[in-house]
């Protein structure tokens, strides 16, 4: 989703392929590729590497007040500063350096995204890590493990790209010696096994692979990792999970930590969730469209009811993981656990916001002749005024409930895809409205990475409260329902001065306003200034500045990246 537009101009569909492979490999494109998008990505790696700063001035400043395993850690620092690195050169060699199916999958961007894909979830778990040391005294060790993985991870998928050897099922063994390798010369023989190590990049690249080319021209190389990995982690941690609480995990296995109902509900409703699409996918093949673009007539009865039978196993598959892991029948636990007066009027305040809210958004946009990328912005808007207020009254219910609308988002996004009567045409049409040239791929995603961002922040940070849990937990709110929408209206409609692109001065200075006006619900910083405590609230303006930044640097998908970089450096703020 994008900000600060200086001008309205018409969307045009992005046809595949743009360039020829012999094209975008010759001299003449490699040189103006350098000459376009060097001061972009050097620019995004700064934002990144002063994340990456943060993160070693606050371990410097752990190693001193507790007895945490330093060196490891600043061995993991010395790793991501070598990704960070070595992504920015990959970043700007993508031309030459990535497979012909990842340049055929890939939506078509002018940067790859090779370097968020490599250092993001790392920097997102060191701080997670850090924030949990600084505010409760405690060092996990499973978040520990996941630092690990995500470096590995991002070390054999850099050094694939160097030698340009693509992974497929053939080539697995070149991963299975590095991650071997890795797994010798690094200290990790004491946190987890090589086991482990070997299947979280196993899974890693044949989500990455098979997916890309599942949902092509969805995403770019960078997200399309980011996905992948934290597919990769969910999917191993609730098998991990499964397995403890039957009693069957060995002792290859990190250590589970426990978890409460509410998590172990999101948890398999995620997983469970995600699994309709895959299972969908000989529907896609024959009866989808490769574009959201084009609207098929509807889905005829036997594969409809087909795809009712794929729904229903899906459904069922919910019902029996999450009561065997519940020890109780899943509809006693909703019973007693959402049946409460707080969470009835949670409820309540949210259906009438979406059937009050939801049908004035395209009836204000049409009357205000509102420009698509504003009329869009809309429903971040609705994303605040749903999610803001209730992290401060019932967060479980917030927790929750971001992963059940995930879920029938999916499930809606399978509807429309299929055109699954009486309802598929009509989603299809009401979302071909709001479509950008991001939206070219099979499944629109957009307003999914919307939920996922404002959720992200929430679920990754320590269940355990603490003093900045409001923030992390909004970040991706005010990233998104905040920051980018008050920049793309602001850069839309008033802005003049060009800064990055098409992104100008007026926007991401929006961006950076709106989000700190807007936070000061959620922190208390201003007080610790008016008491002559600076640090936190010199963190935090840091935090904002280089989210905003960012906001206008990048080219990936702004409802993926920045609510997991906000989320991130506000952790660190938090750390002071």
């Amino acid at each position: 989703m994008l900000s600060g537009y200086p001008v309205a101009k018409p969307i045009l569909r992005r046809q595949t392929p743009v360039e020829p492979n012999a094209f975008r490999t010759s001299p003449p494109f490699l040189f103006r590729q350098h000459l376009v998008m060097g001061p972009r990505i050097f620019a995004e790696a700064s934002v990144l590497g002063l994340a990456l700063l943060w993160i070693y001035m606050v371990l410097n400043e752990a190693i001193v007040f507790q007895d945490i395993p330093a060196p490891r850690l600043q061995l993991a620092i010395g790793i991501l500063a070598s990704l960070l690195l070595g992504g920015t050169a990959a970043t700007v060699m993508a031309p030459t350096l990535l497979s012909t199916h990842a340049k055929t999958h890939s939506r078509v961007e002018e940067d790859s995204g090779i370097l968020v894909g490599l250092v993001l979830v790392p920097i997102v778990i060191f701080s997670r890590l850090l924030v949990e040391w600084a505010e409760l005294s405690s060092f996990s060790q499973y978040t520990h493990v996941h630092l690990w993985l995500s470096l590995v991870i991002g070390t054999t998928s850099l050094l694939r790209l160097v030698m340009k050897t693509p992974w497929t099922f053939a080539s697995a063994a070149i991963d299975a010696v590095l991650v071997q390798v890795l797994w010798l010369v690094l200290p990790l023989q004491e946190i987890t096994s090589a086991v482990h190590m070997h299947m979280a990049d196993l899974l890693f690249n044949v989500l990455l692979h098979y997916g890309h080319a599942a949902l092509s021209m969805s995403f770019t190389v960078g997200e399309a990792m980011l996905i992948a990995q934290g597919v990769a982690y969910l999917v191993l941690d609730a098998l991990f999970f499964t397995l403890h609480h039957a009693g069957l995990v060995v002792a290859p296995f990190p250590r589970i930590p426990p978890r409460d109902d509410i998590a172990i509900v999101l948890q398999v409703g995620l997983f469970s969730a995600m699994l309709l699409p895959l299972l969908c996918t000989p529907l896609f093949h024959a009866y989808g469209t490769s574009t959201p673009r084009v609207i098929r007539p509807a889905l005829p009865p036997l594969p409809s009811l087909l795809f009712l039978g794929l729904l229903a196993t899906v459904a069922l598959v919910f019902v029996l993981w999450t009561t065997f892991l519940l020890s109780m029948p899943l509809h006693l636990w909703v019973f007693h656990t959402l049946l409460v007066p707080s969470k009835l009027y949670v409820a309540l305040y949210w259906l009438a916001l979406l059937v009050v809210v939801v049908p004035l958004c395209p009836l204000v946009a049409d009357r205000l002749h509102l420009r698509q990328i504003v009329a869009r912005k809309l429903y971040h808007f609705l994303a605040v005024l749903m999610f803001l207020p209730v992290s401060f009254y019932e967060m479980d219910m917030l927790r929750l409930s971001y992963g059940v609308a995930v879920a029938v988002f999916l499930v809606v996004e399978c509807v429309r895809a299929l055109s699954v009567p009486p309802f598929g045409r009509p989603i299809a049409l009401f979302m071909r409205v709001y479509l950008d040239h991001r939206d070219e791929g099979r499944l629109v995603l957009s307003h999914i990475y919307l939920l996922l961002g404002c959720a992200l922040p929430l679920w990754i940070q320590s269940a355990a409260p603490s003093a900045s849990t409001i923030l992390i937990a909004n970040a991706g709110v005010l990233a998104l329902g905040i920051g980018d929408a008050m920049g793309a209206t602001v850069g839309s409609t008033l802005g003049s001065v060009q800064v990055v692109g098409k992104k100008t001065l007026e926007g991401s200075v929006a961006v950076f306003v709106s989000m700190g006006v807007v936070s000061l619900a959620c922190h208390t910083y201003h007080y610790d200034v008016l008491d002559g405590r600076y640090a936190s609230a010199i963190g935090f303006v840091v935090a904002t500045l280089a989210t905003a930044a960012l906001e206008a640097i990048t080219l990936q998908i702004d409802n993926l990246v920045l609510p997991l970089f906000y989320g991130a450096v506000c952790s660190l703020a938090a750390c002071a």
